[in-house]
């Protein structure tokens, strides 16, 4: 039979090729007396490779079985032929092809097998459906790869955790399909037919796998991780870039763990805020990739060092210039989020306070999203808010009319926010004496007993403030 035509350079075995070997070693080993004790499981071990070749479903070029089983049945034929190979290089020999032969057996059955008729059954089928996944992404064609990346991300993008061992296998598997040179364009060759929807599969399994918590480890031994998803923004298509920066972020975004601070130090070793800066001067779509970039830097400042080399490299600007004219709620809450860490890691920086003066439209902008909707734009708005005002902003605010009444309604319960944010740009401006009259009227009072009983940072100074302020107010002044 001959076998359509795969690609593959000359001079490689074919499928052709393998099911002739198939057919000629058992009768060269028949004649053998060499392969008695190993025969019962190499003829096992030809038995499925045969049938699994000759399925029809079996890919007819699988470049990770059929080369090294071309070499394995070789070897099978030299040493039927009765070479001068010696006892022990004999014996050696036939060990170590049979035990090739078992792994590429079990391989090539993966590969035969047809893939599930939907998306879910990946996950359906629990830790068997997720290694048959990973076994087809690890020695498949290029479409059954696509398939598996398909179903993997799938798989996780449901939630399914795979168990741990699929999973290291599943990071290893995929962050070696992007290093290979079908996936990565190259500046010699451009990509094959399927390569951009490949590069975003490949990149989405990952940012879905990074998600858990628990799986963080197996990106931090897997050292080509951080450096292939680095490669994908630099040189992905759009989709790609957006996918592996969100992996990115949610690779770094693991708190105080020591595998998410291993991992921000390895993505700022290899240029991540470089990367960054190059996506937010060059984007100017506004997609989903601009949160995703913000996101990663806000981790990343999560260092002091990484923060201050940030605001004086010009990224406080970038991320006002996002904020300022991004439409996407997420975009701006990401944008709200990282000014928060680069301002508060920094202070009062002339670095920065030259990219967003403090009477620029950047703190009227915070203060409109303190009345959004979304709980975690408001959140994110006072985070940023409360480190402006600790920088010296204090007088853009006060000009804002929603300011201080915006900032008292977050202290309600009801409001889903972390109060110790509204409480610092409160306590910020508490100095003042209008300031204080219009917390007071928008019912401060009220919240704060609730938040001093609850031991919220700045809540008892700030009731303090307020207290003070009434009592003043009882006598006139002369």
């Amino acid at each position: 039979m001959s076998p359509p035509d795969s690609g593959e350079p000359a001079g490689d075995p074919t499928l052709a090729d393998c099911l002739r070997l198939l057919d000629e070693v058992p009768a060269a080993a028949s004649s053998s007396p060499a392969f008695r004790r190993h025969w019962p499981s190499i003829s096992a071990s030809l038995a499925t490779l045969s049938t699994a070749l000759s399925s029809p479903t079996f890919p007819p070029a699988a470049p990770a079985i059929l080369p090294p089983l071309a070499a394995a049945l070789d070897a099978l034929l030299s040493v039927a032929a009765g070479g001068r190979l010696g006892h022990l290089h004999t014996v050696s020999l036939l060990s170590s092809s049979a035990a090739a032969l078992a792994q590429l057996a079990a391989d090539a059955r993966v590969l035969a097998a047809p893939p599930p008729a939907t998306a879910s059954a990946a996950a359906a089928g629990g830790q068997d459906g997720i290694d048959g996944v990973v076994a087809r992404l690890r020695v498949g064609s290029a479409a059954s790869r696509a398939a598996a990346l398909e179903d993997l991300a799938a798989a996780v993008g449901a939630a399914t955790l795979p168990p741990p061992s699929s999973a290291a296998a599943a990071v290893s598997a995929v962050a070696a399909l992007l290093d290979s040179g079908d996936l990565l364009p190259s500046s010699r060759d451009l990509a094959v037919s399927g390569t951009p929807a490949a590069q975003a599969a490949a990149a989405g399994v990952l940012r879905n796998l990074a998600a858990f918590p628990d799986l963080l480890p197996h990106f931090r031994d897997e050292p080509a991780a951080v450096p292939l998803l680095l490669q994908l923004v630099a040189l992905g298509t759009p989709t790609a870039q957006a996918t592996a920066l969100a992996c990115l972020r949610n690779l770094t975004a693991g708190g105080d763990s020591d595998d998410a601070q291993r991992l921000r130090v390895d993505a700022f070793q290899e240029g991540a805020l470089a990367c960054v800066k190059d996506f937010l001067e060059y984007d100017k779509d506004d997609g989903p990739g601009r949160a995703a970039a913000l996101g990663l830097l806000r981790n990343l400042a999560a260092f002091r060092y990484v923060a201050e080399a940030a605001a004086s490299s010009g990224f406080v600007g970038l991320v006002a210039s996002a904020l300022l004219t991004t439409t996407r709620p997420a975009t701006r809450a990401a944008a709200a989020l990282a000014l928060a860490e680069l301002c508060g890691a920094v202070g009062p920086s002339s670095k920065w306070r030259k990219e967003v003066p403090p009477d620029g439209p950047v703190v009227p902008r915070l203060v409109s999203m303190m009345e959004t909707k979304p709980v975690s734009e408001r959140d994110a708005a006072a985070r940023a808010l409360a480190a402006l005002l600790l920088a010296g902003a204090t007088k853009a605010f006060r000009k804002e009319e929603r300011g201080v009444v915006n900032a008292v309604q977050m202290l309600d319960p009801a409001v889903g926010v972390e109060k110790r944010f509204p409480v610092a740009v409160l306590l910020a401006v508490a100095q003042s004496r209008r300031c204080r009259k219009q917390m007071v009227a928008a019912g401060a009072c009220g919240f704060l007993q609730g938040l001093v009983d609850g031991e919220v940072e700045g809540a008892k100074k700030l009731a303090e403030c307020l207290g003070k302020g009434k009592m003043l107010g009882v006598f006139p002044r002369t």
